[in-house]
């Protein structure tokens, strides 16, 4: 959703920039305008994006029909790790500070517990 949202970027902000010229009542402009998203929250979503891509990617593969894919969940896994593990000098604090929230959680679901960790090897 987030991908199809920012490949739309320039639409829905043509659509908020000519709003007043839109053929609708002034109570729906207004009920419009509060669904304007702002430079801050479209800078937001493309962090999302950056961040989320490598997972949405990995659960596409590893929910393959056509192919068993438990052989390539544990590399999978790693690629992930690493990838939330990697800081650019040039990154954001927004994609910093949520890899380290997301590496934390996937240290806790995929390498603190166990049983969960053996299971996958």
């Amino acid at each position: 959703m987030i991908d199809s949202l920012l490949s739309l970027r320039e639409i829905v902000e043509k659509l908020f920039n000519y709003k007043s010229h839109l053929n609708i009542k002034p109570k729906q402009r207004t009920i419009l305008s509060r669904f304007e998203l702002t430079s801050d929250e479209w800078n937001v979503l493309s962090n999302l994006h950056f961040i989320l891509q490598p997972f949405f990617h990995a659960t596409k593969v590893i929910s393959g029909s056509q192919y068993p894919s438990i052989g390539i969940a544990l590399y999978l896994l790693t690629h992930l790790k690493n990838f939330l593990q990697q800081h650019e000098t040039n990154e954001n604090l927004i994609i910093k500070r949520s890899k380290q929230l997301l590496l934390e959680k996937f240290l806790y679901y995929f390498e603190r517990d166990n049983e969960q960790f053996q299971l996958l090897k």
